[in-house]
């Protein structure tokens, strides 16, 4: 029954992780592709100054907010990008954090626990 309990925290903590993945290849890397195209196409600037931020913005703000809506720790309950203050602290914490910023979890065991353990 525990395993099964690990386990399904597990598959949350999984799904938070392809969320964020999917929250930054969104907002940095389909922007940039789109401008290297449109860049090559030699389309007009109006519609890389203009129009390209007027619908970047939205899509930005709902993927922001389906990110933060689903921003809880499978195991303290809190957030788990986002520190007490509210804030990602700085844009890399939050792209390369694996753990909880509360509760410090998923932990990973070192070589050194695990040869204690067997």
């Amino acid at each position: 029954m525990e395993k099964q309990f690990a386990d399904e925290k597990m598959q949350k903590y999984l799904r938070l992780m392809r969320l964020r993945r999917n929250f930054v290849f969104s907002v940095l890397v389909f922007p940039l592709v789109v401008i290297v195209v449109l860049m090559l196409a030699r389309v007009d600037e109006k519609y890389l100054s203009i129009y390209f931020p007027i619908t970047m913005i939205p899509i930005i703000l709902f993927l922001m907010f389906k990110l933060l809506a689903n921003d809880i720790c499978p195991w303290c309950k809190c957030g788990f990008f986002m520190n007490d203050l509210g804030s990602f602290v700085n844009g890399l914490s939050f792209i390369f954090r694996k753990q909880c910023s509360h509760c410090g979890k998923p932990e990973k065991l070192s070589k050194n626990e695990d040869e204690h353990d067997s």
